[in-house]
């Protein structure tokens, strides 16, 4: 136990010196590092990304560009970009919300509660996809208690930004020799779901999460997962983890020990960049394909000008470990518009 704790705090340690933890550090004036040359093609980045509070040096006078980031230190800044670009300071909520308070709420046309249900729970059924539906009851005939119309609100009141989608009261019979032979009920069908893999349903399992709440990142993490900008098996722990699979891999210790990735960086920025406008149309990039783990996120950043590549001929390199420089130029084109790439300009 000391031997974690120790880990702990030094992972906190390292991490205050190179990413600011408070909102009031944003606006600062920049003030120059021994080991960014100005004019380098790092140097507008790393100035805009400590101006805007989202890194800081690795001293008070050096900032090391090629140094390597660590995950929790990743996780960390998504959570603050997503913040910036969602009109925020850059602040991480600080007070976490309580998992047992209602996260999916289904109300009528007046606003009054129909039913609700806390992170990680769901109705008696769900099935997913483009137009998902909820079922609410499970009364042979169709339920006329329940209004013809609700409101589906996805998200903790006070600390999320409210997911709101308009759904139509169905009742459901399965049919025979089906694999939900006997089903029947009656729910709400809603349309125009943005959320088919059922992510922002599904983020939350409290035997990952309980093991991980005295991390110095899990309020990020917390933040980034509700919002449904982050998956915590999918986008981190696998990855991570490899074929010894996630039961083996311990987040709360290697988080702040193991190196991030390019590709994980470029998935979670893609997720929290929000819509981009499209500098490049048509873009190739030699090492991503339909094979590619989350390809279209990364293939975004490439047509946004946020991306250009590891090398000449436009080569992503995403299992490379990700350096604090490259990472500076990535969250920097997102923030600003003008330093983002014409690709073959």
């Amino acid at each position: 136990m000391k031997r974690i704790a120790g880990l702990i705090l030094t992972a906190v340690f390292l991490s205050v010196l190179c990413i600011p933890c408070a909102a009031t550090d944003t606006g600062r004036a920049y003030p120059g590092f021994s080991d960014v040359a100005e004019g380098s093609a790092s140097y507008e980045a790393i100035q805009l990304c400590y101006e805007r509070g989202l890194m800081n040096g690795t001293s008070d006078t050096a900032f090391n560009p090629q140094g390597k980031l660590n995950v929790d230190q990743l996780v960390v800044l998504a959570a603050r970009l997503y913040d910036l670009q969602s009109g925020g300071d850059g602040t991480i909520p600080p007070d976490l919300p309580d998992m047992s308070q209602p996260y999916l709420r289904f109300l009528d046309e007046d606003g009054s509660l129909i039913a609700s249900y806390p992170a990680g729970e769901l109705p008696h059924s769900y099935t997913g996809g483009m137009n998902p539906y909820f079922c609410l009851s499970l009364e042979e005939e169709e339920d006329a208690s329940l209004p013809e119309t609700c409101r589906l609100e996805i998200g903790f009141e006070g600390y999320n930004h409210i997911r709101t989608y308009q759904g139509l009261r169905q009742s459901y019979h399965s049919e025979p020799g089906t694999m939900t032979q006997g089903f029947q009920g009656t729910g709400y069908c809603f349309e125009d779901f943005d959320d088919p893999d059922g992510n922002s349903l599904f983020w939350y399992n409290a035997t990952n999460f309980t093991r991980l709440a005295s991390a110095w990142w899990y309020p990020a993490l917390v933040y980034l997962t509700s919002e449904n900008k982050a998956d915590l098996i999918s986008d981190l722990l696998a990855p991570l983890a490899g074929e010894n699979g996630i039961e083996d891999y311990d987040a709360l210790t290697r988080f702040s020990s193991d190196s991030a990735r390019r590709d994980m960086f470029a998935w979670l920025v893609s997720a929290v960049a929000g819509e981009l406008d499209i500098l490049n149309e048509t873009v190739t990039v030699p090492d991503v394909n339909e094979e590619t783990p989350k390809a279209q996120r990364i293939l975004n950043l490439y047509q946004a000008g946020v991306l250009t590549g590891v090398d000449q001929a436009g080569n992503f390199g995403g299992g490379r470990e990700l350096t604090r420089a490259q990472a500076a130029i990535m969250l920097a084109r997102v923030l600003d518009p003008a330093l983002r790439v014409r690709l073959g300009g």
